[in-house]
């Protein structure tokens, strides 16, 4: 993809998850959705996510003369802990064909680098809807000290994503406000890639419909975010959960990939580098660079008060504090800044920025948190 961008400067690119499942019970579909790719599947899970699946898959592919055999992950997504796992699915000589990815993020991730390792055909079964990696045809490998080594890329989209919302209901509170924050920033840093003429995720420029599914997911997330997330309250799914789940776990997927990344997820590479925020879940990490993105953006106060008021209703964070952030202090900021200069997203804004920028517009959005009244 790397060698086509010189020439693709002219062309509007597309791309997408082949099927798309979404509903209670879609969870029964992975036996005759197997079947259609191959004949030896693989489950790629860690010990919690395969006591949610592991039962109802197989019993969903015996009933298409499939027998499901299983991985078990354990840890970050490392290339050392996937080329064991490789091994082991080969041992006995039978190599799998189609790998079920099962999980949140580091289970899907660790089922993708999988797939790709063994030349398999991929079905995706999120049992949250904390991320939008199920649809999309990236993932990260990460090194033992548990930082980001690098964003890989399969081949191709996954053949199928299967989003069971009967499992998706009884997921913590925290991985759904985890997917509003991953996904909120899509219409804006979309805008951005756009507006400075950048490339998406499969090396051409967005489309129409990248944009408009931007809009969408945008939409959604106002409209439906409240009331889906209380929808975890009775672990039952509603018309709002479903919408929302579709936004997060589709649309947001969908359109990243087809529209490109700017400063929200620059700053995720800044965050992990101050002390008590590594471990806070990506998407939070996401909205609160969204917010960043959006002072460096120069909006306007009523703007801000309108955003600030709206992440406090979902729970998201809107300042370091709120991240875990232990101490917040220049050196924080520096930190900070210094991470996000090396992300690859950064030529996708409307100016060149340098870190100071960011640490002025961090210092502001700490202010601004701190006048804002919570609600």
């Amino acid at each position: 993809m790397a060698g086509m961008t010189a020439d693709m400067q002219g062309i509007r690119t597309f791309g997408a998850v082949h099927r798309y499942y979404q509903g209670p019970g879609a969870l029964a579909l992975v036996g005759s959705v197997t079947a259609e790719l191959g004949k030896q599947p693989l489950l790629v899970a860690d010990e919690i996510v395969q006591g949610l699946v592991f039962d109802k898959a197989v019993g969903a592919c015996l009933e298409h003369g499939l027998t499901l055999r299983r991985v078990t992950v354990r840890g970050d997504v490392t290339r050392a802990a996937v080329q064991a796992l490789v091994a082991q699915a080969c041992e006995g000589g039978n190599a799998p064909d189609v790998v079920l990815a099962a999980g949140g993020g580091k289970g899907v991730d660790t089922g993708k680098a999988v797939a790709r390792e063994l030349g398999a055909r991929l079905v995706v079964i999120p049992t949250s809807a904390s991320n939008d990696g199920p649809c999309s045809k990236a993932f990260v490998y990460y090194d033992d000290a548990h930082r980001m080594a690098s964003v890989e890329f399969l081949p191709r989209s996954p053949d199928a994503v299967l989003v069971d919302t009967l499992l998706l209901a009884q997921a913590p509170k925290a991985l759904l406000i985890s997917g509003i924050g991953d996904a909120l920033c899509k219409l804006y840093e979309g805008d951005q890639v756009r507006g400075s003429k950048g490339l998406n995720l499969f090396g051409g420029r967005g489309t129409i419909a990248s944009e408009q599914l931007s809009m969408a997911c945008n939409r959604v997330i106002r409209e439906d975010a409240v009331p889906g997330l209380r929808a975890l309250v009775d672990a039952t799914p509603t018309a709002a959960f479903e919408r929302l789940t579709e936004a997060l776990v589709l649309l947001s997927g969908l359109a990243f990939e087809n529209s490109g990344l700017s400063l929200a997820h620059s700053i995720t590479r800044g965050l992990p580098l101050v002390s008590g925020t590594e471990t806070t879940l990506h998407g939070f990490h996401v909205g609160y660079g969204l917010l960043v993105q959006f002072i460096l953006e120069e909006r306007t106060p009523e703007f801000l008060e309108e955003q600030l008021a709206f992440y406090r209703a979902v729970g998201l964070a809107v300042n370091l504090q709120g991240l875990g952030a232990t101490d917040v202090n220049a050196d924080t900021f520096q930190r900070i800044a210094d991470g996000t200069m090396t992300s690859p997203h950064l030529k996708h804004f409307q100016r060149p920025l340098v870190a100071a920028d960011f640490i002025h517009a961090m210092r502001r959005l700490e202010s601004l948190a701190a006048a804002s009244p919570a609600h």
